[in-house]
């Protein structure tokens, strides 16, 4: 017998700690973090990392995902992890970036790290209270970051459209330096408690007529064949990410949902770990499953316990959007999920069942293309 909990993993989620020199309106950690996570690194999680990597296919390294509160707050610890694992594990980050500096610049493109910067676009003062693009001191380091990354919440005060126009500025700018674009992320917005109303009631219409207008323009740049300019990068590579997801549903699987877990894989394959050693079902809590000396049976069946996945999908698997959501976050309660998450789910993802009808059409004819037209539309 080993000394560590048995799991097969590609994602360690590094629970650095809670503190976070921001207060951002929309963060999912208020209502979930009761208790402070354990500053101290104890020496034997190096170990357990360790063994999780040599778990995997020769060659693949772990990826540890570098998590907080603001992971750097914690950059001393963000350091000396990177720095005693590298041989073994690449690390990322997901920062507000308020608190870079040089000196961290330099670390992350030194270790080739890949650092997303959390930013809402222009209405980000109303959602984080702080632009860290606005200040050009700050902006300018950022933008010297050599795997730069950008995510946004999708809110009453931050729509599609909007997001990926001001993504793509930052990205020109980035383009002059680098030669090649930032990537983005774009995450719908969901209540874990106690998020305001006001940031709650998008309007989903307008969600609805600018995605259908993506996908739209995703197919006359697409279907005629015309070089991407580099104008339009954010707006195709998003929809080039939907595009697919929807591929791996339907042309890669079967047009159905079959999981009764989680599909972001927290406690699963994706672990959710702190400095002293502690396991959670998922890195935006504070409730502890075990430990990374536990036995796995007992770990898993109380991860299987958190998880309310499979409850759900009497509902899910009706629904349009679970190409894309696949039963949607497990931290989500039904009553948030009646009282919009769903609704908001629905509203970015459905019109692309539209545009995929036609996008199926012209990359393997026409017979297939509706035979997938007819899959999508099964769900009633």
């Amino acid at each position: 017998m080993g000394k560590f909990l048995k799991r097969t993993v590609h994602t360690v989620f590094l629970m650095l700690g809670n503190s976070c020199n921001m207060n951002c309106r929309y963060c999912l950690q208020h209502p979930l973090v009761t208790a402070q996570l354990p500053s101290k690194i104890n020496p034997e999680i190096y170990d357990f990392l360790k063994d999780c990597a040599k778990e995997l296919t020769e060659g693949q390294k772990l990826h540890i995902q570098f998590y907080g509160g603001e992971p750097l707050l914690y950059f001393d610890a963000i350091r000396e992890i990177t720095e005693r694992t590298h041989a073994y594990c690449w690390h990322s980050v997901i920062t507000n970036g308020k608190a870079v500096t040089k000196e961290m610049v330099a670390f992350f493109n030194a270790y080739k790290m890949p650092v997303t910067i959390s930013w809402d676009g222009r209405n980000v003062i109303e959602t984080r209270g702080y632009d860290v693009f606005a200040d050009k001191e700050k902006r300018k380091l950022l933008l010297e970051i050599e795997q730069l990354g950008l995510s946004a919440v999708l809110s009453s005060k931050a729509y599609p459209l909007d997001i990926l126009e001001d993504f793509q500025a930052i990205s020109d700018d980035y383009y002059k330096i680098h030669g090649y674009q930032v990537g983005t992320n774009i995450d719908e917005i969901f209540n874990t408690g106690d998020l305001p109303e006001e940031l709650l009631a998008v309007d989903y219409p307008r969600v609805e007529s600018e995605m259908l207008g993506l996908g739209k323009f995703y197919l006359e740049k697409r279907l005629n064949g015309s070089r991407t300019e580099l104008k339009d990068y954010t707006k195709l590579s998003y929809v080039d990410r939907l595009f697919g997801m929807l591929k791996r549903f339907y042309a890669d699987g079967d047009g159905r949902f079959h999981k009764h877990y989680c599909s972001c894989g927290n406690g699963y394959d994706v672990l959710n770990l702190d400095l002293e050693g502690n396991l959670y079902p998922c890195h935006n809590t504070s409730s502890k499953i075990g430990t990374i000396t536990d036995d796995y049976f007992t770990y898993l069946n109380k991860v299987l316990c958190s998880d309310n996945t499979k409850v759900n999908m009497s509902v899910c698997s009706d629904c349009p959007a679970i190409a894309f959501c696949r039963g949607g976050c497990k931290l989500v309660n039904a009553e948030a999920r009646r009282e919009g998450y769903c609704r908001l789910k629905q509203a970015v993802f459905f019109f692309f069942f539209f545009v995929f009808e036609e996008y199926s059409r012209w990359m393997v004819g026409v017979v297939y293309g509706g035979y997938l037209f007819s899959i999508l539309f099964n769900f009633k």
